[in-house]
């Protein structure tokens, strides 16, 4: 299996590491958080191996090295991958649309490298990560399902629209645990109202309501 680099390019938020567990979980003791400052090793050495040297300027061999670019011109294909390949994803937080800033901040300062995109999509990080790894394990690009921009209904009155893809397998939404309770913490809600992972599925699967 290869490995996977984080780029850490945002401050260490709840979101964020909570999209790092996630990608944790995927890759296990294959992930590698590189740019890391020293305040930040300690918290980032629990998900994965750390360095704090940015993978643009660490002497890494650049032809196995696979930068995940929305503004590449190729796809992500399963042959390309192999054994000793390392897959890089920008740690960067999404927008309502694609920014630049991993073609900016890593793939314009990797000079030999191959960058793909893996598809017209926005994913999260972690979402990026877990379709790296179905690619890696023999998955093609338009084999992966995923959910546009998933609207999470709360109550009678609020809802979360994620304005992203979440990639799905095998039917089921993989979005990011603990993600819901987060946003349900930040609007307010009791921690009596929690919502269970097993609900929120069940939710995108049209087998109950939220809330």
């Amino acid at each position: 299996m290869p490995y996977l680099i984080i780029e850490h390019l945002e401050e260490i938020s709840e979101w964020v590491l909570l999209e790092y567990s996630h990608a944790a979980e995927w890759w296990g003791d294959r992930l590698i958080f590189t740019n890391v400052r020293e305040e930040e090793r300690e918290r980032l050495a629990k998900l994965g191996s750390v360095l704090t040297e940015s993978v643009t300027r660490f002497p890494f061999d650049r032809s196995k090295l696979i930068i995940l670019d929305p503004f590449a011109e190729e796809e992500l294909k399963p042959e390309e991958v192999g054994e000793d390949s390392i897959i890089v994803v920008g740690g960067i937080l999404g927008d309502f649309e694609f920014t630049g800033k991993t073609k900016k901040f890593i793939t314009e300062r990797i000079e030999g490298a191959k960058a793909r995109h893996i598809g017209s999509v926005q994913f999260s990080i972690d979402g990026s990560a877990i379709v790296a790894k179905l690619i890696a394990e023999g998955k093609k690009l338009e084999e992966i399902e995923y959910e546009l921009n998933p609207t999470i209904k709360l109550d009678e009155f609020s809802e979360i629209t994620l304005h992203y893809a979440v990639p799905k397998l095998n039917g089921k939404l993989l979005l990011t645990p603990g993600l819901v309770e987060l946003q349900r913490r930040e609007l307010g809600y009791t921690e009596g109202e929690e919502i269970s992972d097993e609900e929120l599925i069940e939710f995108f699967e049209g087998k109950r309501e939220l809330g």
